[in-house]
């Protein structure tokens, strides 16, 4: 080796030497400031989200959704007769449904069970009062409502029914019956 080569070696040496000695000579304790431990501030929940339905009991057994200009029966055929009613069966007792003093009840259309689904609404008001299961129906309905209804939409076989769980909209055999019902609506003059 020549003497340039290990005066740079010696020089190495020295300064690693001297860091090394800077590191020991650290206090054991790391010099961060000191904080209390962070506490989260209780939990506010958001407040509810307005309805935009606007519905008014009138009293008479009938319920009005002012904005779509729609009536509906406070009761539907499940709760009034206490079990469920295939199409054809929704369809007769709505023709002779006579509630509020109106006889002019109709099936809804599917798009019209919309203008009384309520996403801001959760309650246990269906037949068998499942938590699990709440209804998207504001509680000036009766008690022991059906978890879906009847549409006039129907085909040969089948018919467009409204879910009050979920808010869909699904197709079923008219003879179908389990858990469903019809809610009656008419056209505010």
């Amino acid at each position: 080796m020549n003497k340039a080569m290990i005066k740079t070696t010696n020089t190495r040496r020295f300064f690693i030497f001297i860091i090394a000695l800077l590191i020991i000579s650290l206090p054991p304790k790391t010099t961060w400031a000191e904080r209390e431990p962070y506490v989260a501030p209780p939990y506010v929940p958001p407040p509810q989200i307005p309805s935009r339905l606007d519905l008014v009991d009138n009293g008479d057994g009938t319920i009005t959704e002012t904005k779509s200009k729609l009536m509906w029966t406070k009761k539907d055929s499940f709760a009034d007769l206490e079990k469920c009613l295939n199409w054809h069966e929704s369809k007769s007792y709505v023709k002779n449904l006579m509630t509020g003093g109106h006889t002019d009840w109709r099936m809804p259309l599917v798009r019209e069970y919309g203008e009384i689904y309520d996403n801001t609404e959760s309650n246990v008001i269906a037949m068998d009062h499942d938590p699990e299961h709440p209804l998207a129906l504001s509680d000036l309905f009766a008690d022991r409502a059906a978890y879906w209804y009847w549409s006039s939409e129907h085909g040969v076989c089948c018919a467009r029914t409204a879910y009050f769980v979920t808010g869909m909209a699904f197709v079923r055999t008219l003879d179908k019956c389990t858990n469903g019902g019809v809610r009656a609506v008419r056209n505010l003059q």
